[in-house]
């Protein structure tokens, strides 16, 4: 591959972390539709599956890192967040990969994506915005937001990560700009496990995965400070559109 092959992947690693640094999401969501459909749109061979999740594995980690490292600095990351959130993340995806074969997958997609679009709009919904990053965690509820979100992420095979966001705002009343730098730190609990049995499986492209990660991590330093320049009431505009634009577009996929 010539370097303008390598040019496009940083490109697109580069837009999407801006992205995922600004509201707090790893990117895969946004990165494997981007790396799918966009190097055949600029004259580049198409990237199959395969190697597009060998990719995005190790570049989410290595942006969400940077990312979580970012927000900490300005005070917006609380590690019991990403613990109380993120282990029965993990554990409930793990069980929902294993009940996903009972269920059929298109209900499961429509769901998911009706979820989401509900829950892009529970962000407008009796917005609780607040500058400050002071707040008192609910290690219970915070199991309960998280429990949901893995088993049906892990049965219809999607993070389901960008749910999060509404549902800590919402029900635990965690504000707004530590949910988006502690999802970060959630996301990499998953992220550094799926990275590790892509490297031992030989699905990471050593070349491409370094150009997509020298593109992520300006992208993503870029993302957290537009983030903390935006007052809270516009991040919270973002974030609800593109978790409903999420919804809406895994719903128009199963409709077409």
């Amino acid at each position: 591959m010539g370097i303008e092959y390598y040019g496009i992947l940083a490109a697109i690693a580069f837009a999407t972390s801006i992205l995922g640094g600004m509201v707090g999401i790893g990117g895969a969501i946004l990165l494997i539709p981007a790396y799918l459909a966009i190097p055949p749109l600029l004259g580049i061979p198409a990237l199959d599956m395969y190697q597009v999740s060998g990719i995005t594995s190790v570049q989410v980690l290595a942006s969400s890192l940077f990312g979580a490292f970012l927000h900490s600095k300005r005070g917006a990351f609380d590690r019991r967040l990403v613990l109380a959130v993120g282990v029965p993340l993990m554990v409930a995806s793990f069980i929902g990969a294993q009940l996903s074969r009972l269920v059929s997958a298109h209900f499961l997609e429509v769901l998911f994506a009706t979820v989401a679009i509900i829950g892009g709009g529970l962000m407008l919904v009796r917005p609780h915005d607040t500058e400050s990053l002071e707040y008192h965690l609910s290690y219970a509820k915070s199991v309960v937001v998280a429990l949901p979100v893995g088993l049906f992420g892990g049965m219809v095979g999607m993070a389901g990560g960008f749910l999060l966001a509404p549902l800590l705002v919402m029900f635990v009343k965690v504000p707004l700009r530590v949910v988006i730098g502690s999802t970060l730190g959630i996301v990499i609990l998953g992220a550094l496990t799926t990275s590790i049995g892509k490297v031992s499986a030989g699905m990471v492209e050593p070349l491409a995965t370094g150009a997509a990660i020298v593109g992520a991590l300006p992208g993503m330093w870029l993302g957290v400070r537009i983030s903390h320049r935006l007052r809270v009431q516009h991040l919270r505009l973002v974030l609800a559109t593109l978790i409903a634009a999420i919804g809406v577009g895994m719903l128009a996929r199963i409709i077409l």
